[in-house]
């Protein structure tokens, strides 16, 4: 009975110490099968950016019913395309405003002026106008035509908008 149980635990001993040889001689090996590897992927924003590109004669004074020339567009200096949009306020009332580009520019709901087509980097937009008549009631020494610009990026960073109105409603500013 002895021998039998010194047998057993040999044999014990023995499968033991192998388990542990396989353990070792598996992780061993898979040491030297793994690998690792870093990337570092620098992520850049667009930047949009617009500034007024006006022909703007130094003013004389304009009588009633008279015009000036004011041609007003925007150039895209960033470094992606966008869409543009403006708004205009007078300080006194203008009859009209001359040359209104009525093809590439559109008047939404909202009192802008919306431009139909993407500004590359680069490029600019047609002239929104290219005059101001004053009204008849004109009684002011100066007449201030502001023109506000905004714009947005064509693209959100996973979609393309190919239409002005989705672009704007995508960032908050109507779009019609």
């Amino acid at each position: 009975m002895k021998k039998k149980k010194k047998r057993m635990l040999s044999i014990a001993g023995m499968c033991c110490c192998g388990f542990l040889a396989a353990a070792t001689a598996i992780s061993g090996s898979s040491a030297y099968q793994t690998d690792h590897d870093e990337v570092v992927n620098i992520i850049r924003t667009g930047n949009n950016t617009i500034i007024p590109d006006e022909d703007f004669p130094t003013p004389t004074p304009v009588p009633s019913s008279g015009s000036v020339v004011k041609k007003v567009r925007a150039k895209n200096t960033g470094d992606v395309p966008c869409y543009v949009r403006a708004y205009i306020t007078c300080s006194e009332p203008v009859k009209e405003f001359t040359g209104l580009d009525t093809t590439n520019w559109v008047k939404g709901n909202d009192g802008y002026y919306y431009y139909k087509k993407a500004v590359p980097v680069g490029g600019t937009t047609t002239y929104l106008f290219t005059g101001v008549t004053v009204a008849d009631e004109y009684e002011q020494d100066n007449l201030e035509v502001t023109v506000y610009e905004e714009s947005v990026q064509t693209t959100d960073g996973q979609k393309e908008y190919t239409s002005y109105q989705d672009a704007w409603k995508r960032f908050g500013g109507g779009g019609q």
